[in-house]
Parts: C-alpha cells; sequence; structure tokens
C-alpha cells in the first residue's frame, strides 16, 4: 500500500491545509526573530508547486537564516511535523562564496566534509536552494534511495520572509567567477557579499 492511498482526497486537501495554516503562522512567528530569510523546501515545497509525482508531504522542511535563535518557532506545536533548521547569515555567506570562487572540487569538498562530520545535509542543501534546478551540472549529486538514482528537485522552495536578501544572495552564489578571478575582485574590493 503506498503513502497516498492511506488518505482519501478529502483527508489529503484537510492535511495540506493543516500545513498551510502552519506555514503562515510559522512565518508570522518567525518575523519577530529577524531573519534574513526563511525558507520552506522539501516535499511540502514541491507539492505545493504542482511537481508531478510527488507524494503527499509527511512534513515541513523550514530554513532559517539569521543570528538569532529562534526558540519558541523552534518549540511550538504547530499541529503538523516541522523539520526546523538554522544557518546564521556569515554560514549561508560562506556556501554562496565557496560556490562563486572556490573550484568545484574545493566546493563540493567543504559542502560534502559538513555533511559527513554533521551528519546532516542542510550545507548541500542550502547549495542546491541557491543554485537552483542547474545544481546537477555544479557537480551536486542526488541523494539515492534503495540504490534507486533520486530524481526530485532539491532547489524547489518558497521563500517565506527576506526574499530581496535571499535573490541577491542567489545571484552571488550563481554567478562563478572561479579561483582566478577571486584575486581581481579582492584587489577591486568586490569580492565581499552586500547583503
Amino acid at each position: 500500500m503506498n503513502e497516498e492511498s492511506d488518505y482519501s482526497e478529502k483527508d489529503a486537501k484537510e492535511r495540506i491545509r493543516s500545513f498551510e495554516d502552519a506555514l503562515r503562522q510559522l512565518a508570522e512567528d518567525v518575523a519577530e526573530y529577524y531573519p534574513k530569510t526563511v525558507l520552506l523546501f522539501g516535499s511540502l515545497a514541491r507539492w505545493l508547486t504542482g511537481v508531478q509525482g510527488e507524494k503527499l508531504p509527511n512534513d515541513m522542511d523550514i530554513l532559517f537564516v539569521g543570528n538569532t535563535s529562534p526558540f519558541n518557532v523552534e518549540r511550538k506545536d504547530y499541529g503538523v511535523p516541522v523539520q526546523f533548521n538554522r544557518l546564521a547569515v556569515d554560514q549561508a555567506v560562506a556556501i554562496a562564496k565557496s560556490l562563486r570562487y572556490d573550484s568545484k572540487v574545493t566546493a563540493l569538498s567543504k559542502l560534502y566534509s559538513k555533511n559527513v562530520v554533521k551528519q546532516h545535509s542542510i550545507d548541500v542543501i542550502a547549495a542546491c536552494l541557491m543554485l537552483g534546478p542547474d545544481y546537477n551540472d555544479f557537480g551536486i549529486q542526488q541523494i539515492e534511495l534503495d540504490g534507486i538514482s533520486d530524481k526530485r528537485d532539491y532547489s524547489v522552495h518558497r521563500v517565506l520572509c527576506g526574499e530581496p536578501w535571499w535573490k541577491r544572495l542567489c545571484a552571488y552564489a550563481r554567478e562563478r567567477r572561479g579561483p582566478w578571478k577571486r584575486l581581481s575582485d579582492r584587489i577591486a574590493f568586490n569580492e565581499k557579499f552586500e547583503g
């Protein structure tokens, strides 16, 4: 029995409505902590954008980028499971800077080594979100499930707040300058991300 057959169409609509209500409340609550940006990603983001073949979501994946810890938001019961991930602003900018300037091998090594050390993949996911649908061209490999290549698009997301800052960060990350142009940018004081 697959996951979708466990829900009637009415139950599925109610479940999605619960996620949407929780998402609105979370976006409102998180604003108190002055994040640079807050993103919804994962299965719910794909479902809400109408990605074909996506299973009914079982949780809400959130990425909070900011220098404060939204303790009350992390502890609050939104009536649906929430996977809350945090990156400090300097961590998010460091990922973007690595994507922009490091050789692809170096950038990938940094991303995947953190994945192994920290036992989670938020840095890799953040890189996918920044690079957009072309993240495979950069060399980021999709996770394999049971030895089968995972075809889900890990770049699909919805910006809940901080869209102007997020767009600037993504544009910065996507403009590949490479290690050689880093020196000229450094000389011209053009290396730093001015969020």
